[in-house]
């Protein structure tokens, strides 16, 4: 097997749970359990991981030491406040209709990169963008009333995402990927800690099964995403993060009984076409 095949498989594996987390995290959030609670189970068993993966104690402290520690909290509370935007949109609406919304960040970074980074926006990559806002005004079907409050949610977990991808492409010829993971795990978890805490809920057997199997899941969606990286580069991987939608509503199709719009099909397709067009996978004519 050729290894940009085996890293394929293991990005698909990474898609696949990533899609089975939101699935038990919706059903979490709907049966009683406040998103606080499993941010900090979440983040405790990713902190440690990210201590073992830097080797042990004594060098996580090494790991923290950064080139631009304030950009890594910065970059690290994103992304808390994406998972938190994303997870709470859950409760509002259908999962597909979620991920085809947040499948925008791709496009969104592309903008944000060339007034942050100064990379140069082509005109595939402009087309892609208006591709994608096509698709994301099918989505949303604003009306004079304007942008409702539940679509702002996953909306703003995209600009989110992409904010952190940009801050991610901007200090990774600074930092390692240690303390990228260590500043992420820590962060995290101090600013979940209290808020877990206070808002702590005694879950039932089968709750707290599934609080710890989203907290395994999420480490092994991070190691599948790594070994990915290890057989094939990101261009080649980068059409098949893609999947992580079809993954999700097919998830939620089948364990939650979510049908999802056929505006929300055909907007979310319209958005990975865009996705891909940016990528140089399709070439628009």
């Amino acid at each position: 097997m050729q290894p940009s095949t085996i890293g394929i498989l293991f990005c698909l594996a990474s898609m696949l749970s990533f899609a089975i987390q939101d699935i038990i995290t919706k059903h979490l959030l709907v049966g009683g359990l406040p998103l606080s609670q499993l941010l900090l189970v979440r983040y405790l068993f990713f902190t440690l991981f990210a201590v073992m993966l830097a080797g042990g104690l004594r060098q996580s402290v090494v790991g923290l030491k950064s080139a631009q520690p304030m950009l890594q909290l910065g970059r690290a509370a994103l992304s808390i406040t994406e998972i938190i935007f994303i997870n709470l949109s859950f409760t509002l609406m259908l999962v597909a209709k979620v991920h085809a919304i947040v499948a925008l960040f791709p496009l969104i970074t592309l903008v944000m990169a060339r007034f942050i980074l100064k990379e140069e926006l082509t005109r595939r990559r402009v087309i892609a963008v208006l591709i994608g806002l096509t698709g994301a005004m099918i989505i949303i079907q604003p009306s004079s009333a304007g942008i409702s409050i539940e679509l702002l949610m996953p909306l703003s977990g995209a600009i989110a995402l992409a904010s952190f991808s940009i801050l991610t492409k901007y200090l990774s010829g600074r930092d390692g990927f240690k303390t990228h993971t260590l500043y992420m795990g820590l962060v995290g978890l101090v600013l979940a800690l209290p808020f877990g805490l206070f808002q702590w809920i005694q879950p039932s057997t089968e709750q707290s099964a599934l609080l710890i199997a989203l907290a395994i899941m999420n480490i092994g969606s991070q190691l599948f995403y790594i070994k990915a990286m290890d057989y094939a580069d990101a261009s080649t991987l980068q059409p098949f993060n893609y999947t992580l939608l079809l993954f999700a509503t097919l998830a939620a199709l089948i364990l939650l009984g979510e049908v999802p719009t056929l505006m929300t099909l055909l907007g979310g397709a319209i958005i990975v076409v865009g996705g891909l067009i940016a990528m140089g996978r399709l070439a628009p004519r």
